[in-house]
């Protein structure tokens, strides 16, 4: 398969989990503290695409796709340069996430005794809060992001890049699923 549709269909496949994010989110939003138990556990498979499907996403785009625009345009400092940056934004978002998640999960789980009052102490720290401001920071970002290489990076790369150079990414994207998330 050629890499830009392969990295097209990723999209796709990523935006299940970030539209059941959005859900969430909004579940957490007008549910507040009382939807938390069946939010945490709907979060997992969101989880899980951050810490795996994700990153793996980024590293071809970031190892493979990116360095053969960067040789097509002779520079580094374009389109590929904001789409790195915001990989790294993006991951940032996904950490903060998972962690608070974690935190979260971690107090509500039943087999814990003090789990309710730690619960509740969180809930009043903010957590839920910070959830659901990461989880939106985190949809806009990815749906942003996913926008932009769509509409720009994509059809550059499509126009700049030969038969030859698109087998040699497709070569190194393959290497990368090989190897999964670092």
């Amino acid at each position: 398969m050629n890499p830009i549709d392969r990295l097209l269909a990723e999209h796709r496949e990523l935006r299940t989990e970030i539209d059941r994010l959005r859900g969430a989110v909004e579940d957490l939003r007008s549910g507040g503290d009382a939807s938390l138990p069946v939010a945490l556990p709907a979060l997992r498979p969101v989880v899980a695409m951050m810490s795996g499907p994700l990153l793996v996403h980024a590293r071809k785009e970031d190892e493979a796709l990116f360095p053969a625009v960067e040789r097509a345009l002779g520079e580094t400092e374009g389109p590929t340069a904001v789409m790195r940056r915001e990989h790294v934004e993006i991951h940032d978002g996904a950490r903060r996430f998972r962690e608070t998640l974690r935190q979260l999960h971690d107090v509500e789980h039943p087999s814990i005794v003090a789990g309710g009052a730690r619960l509740l102490r969180l809930v009043e720290e903010g957590g839920v809060a910070e959830l659901v401001s990461t989880g939106e920071e985190l949809v806009e970002l990815l749906d942003a992001h996913f926008q932009k290489e769509e509409d720009v990076l994509f059809p550059i790369a499509r126009d700049l890049l030969s038969g030859e150079e698109l087998a040699a990414v497709a070569s190194r994207m393959e290497t990368i699923e090989r190897e999964g998330a670092r």
